[in-house]
């Protein structure tokens, strides 16, 4: 009889003796799940946060390369007080005679004119 008392507190004992296993297997399924989301999520962020840097990087340079375009080239420096001053000879300066200038003026006049 005490065998038969024993053998049927075992049999009720059996299932829930499993049960916090499986409950234990489902919670580790859950944490593997949770962690992997939690790691795509990161590199997610990462990958977005990487691709702002860049741009604005790129934003950057190109704000800095406008800025250098625009900006005024330097001036020579001004001659000192005692500086022989520059002397142009008038000689080596291109001349185009007043008949030239004239014959050139009437070809584009005449070309301009309404046919």
């Amino acid at each position: 009889m005490r065998a038969l008392a024993v053998f049927a507190i075992l049999m009720l004992a059996a299932p829930a003796v499993a049960q916090p296993y499986r409950d234990l297997s489902l919670a580790r399924d859950a944490q593997a799940v949770a962690d992997a989301q939690a790691a795509r999520t990161r590199d997610i962020t990462q990958t977005n946060e990487l691709s702002n840097l860049q741009a604005r990087l790129q934003s950057d340079q190109a704000i800095a390369n406008l800025q250098a375009q625009r900006s005024p080239q330097p001036l020579p420096p001004l001659p000192g007080p005692h500086a022989v001053p520059t002397v142009i000879d008038a000689r080596q300066l291109v001349s185009i005679p007043d008949a030239a200038l004239a014959q050139s003026n009437a070809r584009v006049r005449a070309a301009s004119e309404p046919r």
